[in-house]
């Protein structure tokens, strides 16, 4: 006889921000350490952690990996590609729910720690409004929790819009459309270590005010999580660390003596720089080949070399420290040399050439017809139309590495996204400017802040060809470095100096506002009130960058490329676009194939009647919006001339009037007396004399002349 089924499920829920919040666990996944459910309204995900318990103690890294794996049945659809309905490729969308969760949480394991640990992200379900951003945090900070994995949590998550004048705390994406910010935050207690945010021309005491804010939230909802854990039992487990030891680092610190002030002799040369490192870094290993030799020694040439980037990590920062003096010879607020240059390239619709030392970005612009719009479908999205596009690319040349290249790659993706965020506030409307944009920005060497030197490339290759956009927009790249006696906030960070700083804090927007922020930080938090300095530090850094940008070009061109469509719009009534339009699209081919193809000319219509006409030329444009006009004129009362018969049936003949529109001419109005079977007068392609009788309820009362 069957039984049923017993389990212990736990359950944690509560009502927060007026909808109710839960964690569970017990029901799903019963091989994994741990598993979690988080549902917040009617969005859920199961949330899975597992660490590896024989790792490669080797390595010098920490082997975090996050996979949110998208599920086209948490959003009730089956798939959008006729001939495969499973998941394919992940989506931009959780390419970026990946590494926003990455970037919160890998601050928080132990130093040293070489366990690889693996978080499976599974949305159950999505209600449309409630984020999964939010949620795989949150979940993974509490899956990690569970399985007793070394972690610094909990971390929580939650986002802050300014609309209306007011700050609203919660999840629902509806409220987005109309915010003057969009903020993400994470965290744990007294803390930020992440950011991301979107601002539509936000003003920067909106934006401090908002974090300020969050840190009261966050304080108390860490509390929900510690809540839902004090129910569980939870086996606490060792990581592997592979981690020099304090007598090693003292015993290199002396080897090493006063030869790594030689990374500063270097200056900006960054092929010396690591050509020094790498020589260095293999005189430290000869001397200490013997001890790592020995079969007792814990010492292992991993370890030798993980302390060695500790060791140039630490004199690096002490040398700031002390002196002011970065490792180009640069103080804390100078900004690298830059040069642009506009239009490098022939025959595109615009390009910015943007060189800030070493960073090298080329950025092309392409303007495109309104039906080029991309039209989002993923787990999330159907059908939504976006007409500005943002693509950046990074080959493997940036850095003289010899692979080929493969398809886009997660980097590629979050900084294609932030620099299509920080643009998309100042893109004039559709109907100011009815193209779709397409932004394209290839990095041909990088001394770090590409994402930050698209941004200013895009904003001039639109300005060079025309773009109206209502302002133009810089960036600031900013970082922090710290002992125990202070701390340091840093302008125009490069690639030397990431590795040896605190945090990361980018930050974009017109001379006035801001329109898109981002950080993240190898600290486990900082204060708010820190943030908030750099938010007031960045805005005279950010002009300095666009007064330098406007001197190529202040204002848009007065003209487009002469490579670039040509696009004019003009007005009909709303009813009147299907008969522009006809049946299948039949009348738009007709008109199209007459005025030589679909690259001579495109034709867009809006339910409200606006037509957009894009020609290569004005004649083209002319002779488009004739035959519309044309197709919408009714003709008058008494009107004859001769139309093309297209269909006959017993009760009449039907004529082409014009461009696929086609009428009946009914078998009483054909002036032959009693006619059992009009069909028999005419045949297709027949020309038949039509003269116009009226019009009744919209339908014209056609006779044969």
């Amino acid at each position: 006889m069957i039984t049923k089924k017993e389990f212990n499920e736990i359950k944690h829920t509560v009502t927060w921000q007026g909808k109710e919040i839960s964690l569970s666990t017990g029901k799903f996944a019963p091989h994994s350490e741990w598993a979690v459910t988080i549902t917040f309204w009617e969005t859920s995900l199961l949330v899975t952690a597992i660490m590896e318990k024989d790792p490669d103690e080797s390595r010098d890294y920490m082997p975090l990996a996050i996979d949110f794996r998208e599920s086209w049945y948490a959003a009730w659809k089956i798939g959008w590609w006729r001939f495969n309905k499973r998941e394919w490729r992940p989506s931009d969308e959780a390419v970026l729910y990946c590494r926003l969760t990455d970037r919160p949480l890998r601050p928080m394991f132990p130093k040293g720690m070489v366990n690889d640990t693996v978080i499976t992200i599974s949305p159950l379900s999505l209600d449309g409004e409630i984020s999964p951003w939010e949620l795989s945090i949150i979940g993974s900070s509490a899956a990690l929790l569970m399985a007793g994995i070394p972690f610094e949590g909990p971390v929580w998550a939650c986002r802050i819009w300014y609309v209306d004048g007011e700050y609203i705390v919660h999840m629902t994406d509806s409220v987005a459309k109309n915010a003057t910010l969009d903020l993400h935050l994470a965290g744990k207690k007294w803390s930020i270590n992440m950011i991301e945010a979107w601002a539509n021309e936000c003003d920067p005491e909106i934006l401090k005010e908002a974090m300020k804010r969050w840190q009261v939230i966050i304080d108390e909802i860490c509390d929900i999580q510690s809540a839902f854990l004090e129910q569980l039992t939870i086996t606490q487990q060792e990581p592997t660390k592979n981690i020099y030891s304090d007598e090693m680092f003292t015993q290199a610190k002396e080897i090493m003596g006063d030869k790594l002030a030689k990374l500063q002799e270097v200056g900006e040369d960054k092929k010396q720089f690591d050509a020094v490192y790498a020589e260095l870094a293999r005189e430290l290993g000869e001397a200490l080949k013997e001890e790592v030799a020995n079969d007792d020694s814990p010492w292992s040439n991993s370890k030798v070399s993980w302390c060695f980037f500790a060791l140039v990590k630490y004199h690096l920062r002490e040398h700031f420290l002390k002196t002011g003096v970065r490792v180009d010879w640069r103080s804390a607020e100078d900004i690298r040399q830059i040069y642009c240059e506009i239009n490098a390239i022939p025959r595109s619709h615009g390009t910015w050439f943007f060189w800030r030392w070493d960073t090298q970005v080329l950025s092309f612009l392409t303007l495109g017809w309104p039906s080029d719009a991309q039209l989002l479908d993923n787990m999330e999205f159907h059908g939504e139309e976006k007409r500005f596009i943002h693509h950046y690319k990074m080959p493997p040349f940036w850095n003289n590495e010899a692979r080929m290249i493969r398809w886009t790659n997660r980097r590629e993706t979050w900084h294609w996204r932030l620099a299509e965020k920080a643009l998309l506030p100042m893109i004039p409307s559709k109907d100011k400017f009815p193209y779709t944009i397409r932004l394209v920005s290839e990095v041909l060497g990088s001394g770090w802040s590409t994402s930050m030197a698209s941004v200013c490339g895009s904003t001039l290759a639109m300005l060079s060809w025309w773009v109206p956009m209502k302002a133009p927009v810089s960036w600031i790249a900013m970082w922090m470095m710290s002992n125990k006696e202070k701390q340091v906030i840093l302008t125009d960070i490069k690639w030397t100096e990431d590795f040896i700083g605190d945090m990361d804090f980018k930050l974009t927007g017109t001379s006035n506002w801001i329109t898109a922020i981002q950080m993240d930080t190898k600290l486990q938090g900082i204060e708010v009130d820190k943030l908030c300095e750099m938010v007031d530090r960045s805005n005279s850094w950010r002009q300095e960058i666009l007064d330098y940008m406007l001197k190529t070009i202040d204002k848009p061109a007065e003209k487009l490329s002469p490579h670039a469509p040509s696009i004019k719009v003009y007005k009909i009534k709303p009813d009147q676009v299907r008969s522009v339009i006809g049946p299948g699209w039949s009348v738009i081919k007709k008109i199209i194939e007459e005025l030589w193809g679909q690259e001579a000319v495109s034709i867009d219509f809006e339910d409200d009647g606006t037509v957009y006409i894009g020609a290569k030329d004005q004649a083209v444009w002319d002779k488009a919006r004739s035959i519309i006009e044309n197709i919408l004129r009714v003709p008058e009362k008494w009107f004859k001339t001769e139309w093309k018969v297209t269909r006959t049936e017993a009760y009449g003949i039907f004529v082409e009037i014009k461009w696929g529109n086609v009428w009946l001419v009914h078998v009483k109005n054909l002036g032959e007396g009693f006619i059992e079977d009009a069909s028999t007068l005419f045949k297709v392609w027949d020309t038949m004399a039509v003269e116009v009788m009226g019009m009744d309820k919209g339908k014209l009362q056609l006779k044969k002349a």
